[in-house]
Formats: C-alpha cells, structure tokens, sequence
C-alpha cells in the first residue's frame, strides 16, 4: 500500500513540474505571440525601425533574430528605394525635354512636368491611366499614336500650327533579362524650336554672305579681266574703272570687318567687361562723324545729363553701337536734316536715343530691320555703301549687355532708335 502512494506521489509531483514548466512555456509563448504581433502590426504600418527584444532561447530566439534581420533588411532596401525614386524624381524634373513611358496596356508609367506642360496635364494622378485620357494637347496625341506600335527606335520632327518644332523619339522598353519581350515604350519630346531657328538663321546667313561677297568680286573680276585684255583702254576708261574696283574692294572689306565684329560679339556673350565712361566713348566717335554730317550741311547736336557716366561693356562695342546708329541717321537724312543724340543717366539704366529728321522706315519693315542683311531699300543701301549687318551688329552688342533696343519711324519724317543699357 504505502508502495502505490508512494508511486502516486511521484505522479503526482511529475505532472506538478510538467503543468508548471507548460504554463511556463505556453507564458513565453503567449509573450512572444504578443511581441510577434505588436512588431507585424507596426511593419504593415510602415514603421521599419521595430525590434523584437530577443530575451528568448533556442528556437524561438533564433526566430527572433530572422525576424529583427529580415525587417532590417527590409528597410535598408526600402530606404534604397527612397532614395533611388528622390533621385529618379529629380532628374526628370530637370531634364529639359518631355518624358512619358507607357506600358503594355497603354497605362503610363511615369511622366515628368516637361511632359505635362506639352500635353496639358497638370495633375500628379497619371500613373496608371490610359495615355490618350492624360494627353490633352491633339497634336501631340496623333503623332504619339502613330508612334508607340513599334517595337523598335523611332523618331520623328514635327511642327505645329505656331510654327513650335519637336523632336519625337520612341524607344521600346525591354526587360533586362528578356530582352525579347517589350514592356512598351518611352517617348522623348525635345523642344527643337530654337535650334531649328538657330539653322535657318545660319543657313541663310551663309547664303546672304555667298551672295554679298559674290556680287563685288564677279565686279572686280570683271573690270580686272577687261584692263588686262585691253591695252587702248584710255586713262578716263581705266581709272573710272580702277575707281570701281577700289570702291567695290572697300565694299568687301566693310563687309568682311562687319561678319568678324558680329561673329566676336557672339562668341564672347558673358564675358566680363570693364567700367567704362559711355560719355567720353561717345565724344570719340562724335569727332569722326561730325565731319561726314558736316559735308552733308546736316544739323548735328547733342545733350547728356550727366558728364560721366560709368557702365560695365567692352568700349569697342559701344563705339560700333553709336558708329553704326549715327552713321545710318547721317546717311538716311538728306541734306540740311537734324541728327540728335542724347544720353540719360537714371539710377540702374543709361538711355541712348539717336533722332533724326531723315526717309524713315515703312512700318511693315521696322520688324525686320535688326535681321543680317535685311535692307529697307536694297538698291540705296548698296549705293550708299551699307553692308546690311549694321543694325544687327547694334542688337547683338545691346542683348550681350543685358539691355533692349527698340525703333520709332514715320515714313519721310524721321527715325528714333532707343537703347537701354543696365549701369
């Protein structure tokens, strides 16, 4: 008998230690559930930065620390992700040219604000919506649908009814490990309206040039070659001749002096220049003009309302400036006519104004006076001896200052060109 209790105690005593050591265990389990949830729950919120504390043995300390190193992980490579989208985000900010991808479903991917500027799309909900319902701008929608079907690199030029040009290219978008299975596309839209400009200007330019040197050189070739072939040329003949050939050289060397002065101006835009006074640099081109006024019996005066006046420029430029605006006045005024300078000197700006009493300038003209090699009278600017660049020197030194230029006429009563440069 005193066997069997004996046994029962053991028992007893066992299953005593046994629900202890389970209500132990099923303790730290219940905590660790509880951690385990408390952490889950903050992750699928977003906070990336919870730990569980890893008091814990054995199995469940090692999944503690898989835990703890999982969503480090997690974290680190969503904050690489961050990142990468900042930096994403802010090179196509600043890209100056339009970007859109679409994909296979014709949902847009990304766009940048380029992009919605040209379409006319000014909200942030894009991404996911068909392209045709975030594109606005019509133009841009019919050239971009007969674009995105191919599957291989395209681009197109194409202009618009204000006389825009754009630079379209598409791309398909390849997975980077099958590269033979397309995404879609990303398109680039380049605004090429300058540059486009820019060309015709220049092509134009070598055009006029061909065309002005041209023209005294076939002159001097002719006169040259009819000298040399004809000893009884008499001496009246041959120096009316020689004159034309002298006149035609000069012609040549104005015009070649202009085309450098206005190539300089161009490819020395923001340089630095130093103070000078815009008074004394008008004195020194006024005692050279003064004599070509004078033998046309012209009226020529001037008023300042200051006697020095500082502005930082290169001096040789602002000499071409009242050279060129003076010598036109004094050649477009017939004789006994009025030419006035005048140069006033206000608290950021210095005004130039050159007046005279001269033909004037047509008024659908006076758009076009400031283009290289545009003439009012083409016939009496070449007589005259003008080489067309004037005007357009004048404007190309005003811009590199920072200032403006701007033209008042009435056709046979006078002309007022007006300068404001920054001090």
């Amino acid at each position: 008998m005193n066997k069997i209790q004996n046994y029962i105690y053991i028992l007893l005593a066992i299953l005593i230690i046994i629900s202890v050591l389970i209500y132990r265990y099923s303790s730290i389990l219940k905590k660790y559930l509880n951690d385990m949830t408390l952490a889950s729950e903050q992750v699928s919120k977003g906070d990336y930065f919870v730990n569980i504390q890893n008091n814990y043995s054995g199995d469940l300390g090692k999944l503690s620390k898989n835990f703890n190193m999982m969503i480090e992980k997690i974290r680190i490579n969503i904050q690489d992700l961050e990142d990468k989208n900042i930096k994403l985000n802010t090179i196509l900010k600043n890209i100056s040219s339009g970007i859109i991808a679409i994909d296979s479903e014709e949902k847009i991917l990304l766009m940048n604000p380029v992009a919605k500027e040209l379409f006319g799309y000014y909200k942030d909900d894009f991404e996911g919506i068909k392209y045709y319902r975030v594109i606005k701008n019509k133009f841009f929608l019919e050239n971009i649908k007969a674009l995105i079907s191919t599957t291989d690199s395209k681009e197109v030029d194409i202009e618009d009814s204000s006389g825009n040009c754009y630079k379209i290219k598409v791309d398909p978008i390849k997975l980077e490990d099958e590269e033979t299975m397309v995404i879609r596309c990303l398109i680039n839209i380049e605004d090429v309206t300058e540059k486009v400009k820019l060309e015709k200007i220049r092509s134009e330019f070598v055009v006029n040039v061909t065309h002005e040197l041209k023209t005294p050189l076939t002159s001097i070739n002719g006169f040259v070659e009819t000298l040399k072939n004809n000893d009884s040329i008499d001496k009246d003949t041959r120096d009316r001749f020689l004159g034309i050939i002298e006149e035609e050289s000069n012609r040549l060397r104005r015009l070649i002096d202009d085309i450098l002065m206005l190539s300089f101006i161009e490819n020395n835009k923001g340089k630095i220049d130093k103070d000078i006074d815009i008074i004394d640099t008008f004195k020194d081109v006024y005692d050279v003009t003064y004599k070509l006024a004078e033998k046309k019996k012209q009226s020529y005066s001037y008023y300042f309302n200051n006697n020095k006046v500082l502005i930082k420029a290169n001096k040789d430029h602002i000499k071409q400036l009242f050279l060129n605006l003076i010598d036109n006045a004094i050649k477009y005024t017939p004789e006994y006519g009025k030419i006035y300078v005048e140069i006033i000197d206000r608290q950021d700006s210095v005004f130039i104004n050159v007046k005279d009493n001269g033909i004037g300038i047509p008024k659908e003209d006076i758009p076009r006076i400031f283009e290289r090699f545009y003439r009012v009278d083409k016939a009496r600017s070449k007589k005259i001896g003008g080489t067309g660049l004037g005007l357009a020197i004048v404007k190309h030194i005003v811009i590199s200052l920072g200032g403006t230029i701007s033209v008042n006429s009435t056709l046979n009563q006078g002309t007022e060109f007006s300068v404001k440069l920054p001090k």
